[in-house]
C-alpha cells in the first residue's frame, strides 16, 4: 500500500464486481496486458482511465460488452457515433460527457487537443479501420 495517489494517465482503476476498485499502478495503457490479467467471464468489469488526445482518432472503436462512458476533463473533441449508418456528432468541451452505447461505433476528432476519462466495458473492444467516414 501507498500513500501516494493514483495518477489517471499513468495509472487506470478495474471496477469489477459489485464493489470492488482495484489500483492498477503504472497501466501505461496496456489494454491488452489488462484484459488478459483482470476481465474474466464471470466478472469482466470497468476500466476507468485517463487519456490525452493531440490527433483525430485513425480508428473506430466498438464496445460490445456495454457501455462506455466519456467525460472530457480539458480541452475540445468532436465525438462521432454511427448508429447503422447514421452519424451522431457530439461536441463536448470542459465536463461535457456522452455514453457511447454497447456495439456501436464510434471515434473522435480533435478540436483542440483534448483529454477524457473513459469508464470502459471490457473485454472485447474492436478497432474498425478509418479509411473513410462510416454511414
Amino acid at each position: 500500500m501507498t500513500d501516494e495517489p493514483l495518477r489517471l494517465g499513468r495509472d487506470a482503476i478495474h471496477l469489477g464486481g459489485p464493489s470492488v476498485a482495484l489500483a492498477l499502478r503504472a497501466f501505461g495503457g496496456d489494454y491488452d496486458r489488462y484484459v488478459a490479467t483482470h476481465c474474466t467471464s464471470e466478472d469482466p468489469g470497468r476500466l476507468v482511465s485517463v487519456a490525452e488526445s493531440t490527433e483525430d482518432w485513425p480508428v473506430w472503436e466498438v464496445h460490445p460488452a456495454g457501455d462506455e462512458v466519456v467525460v472530457v476533463l480539458k480541452g475540445r473533441a468532436e465525438l462521432v457515433q454511427d448508429f447503422d449508418g447514421a452519424l451522431r456528432t457530439v461536441v463536448l468541451g470542459p465536463n461535457d460527457a456522452v455514453v457511447n452505447p454497447a456495439g456501436v461505433p464510434h471515434t473522435a476528432n480533435v478540436i483542440e487537443p483534448f483529454t477524457a476519462l473513459y469508464i470502459t466495458p471490457c473485454p472485447g473492444t474492436i478497432h474498425l479501420p478509418r479509411e473513410r467516414d462510416r454511414g
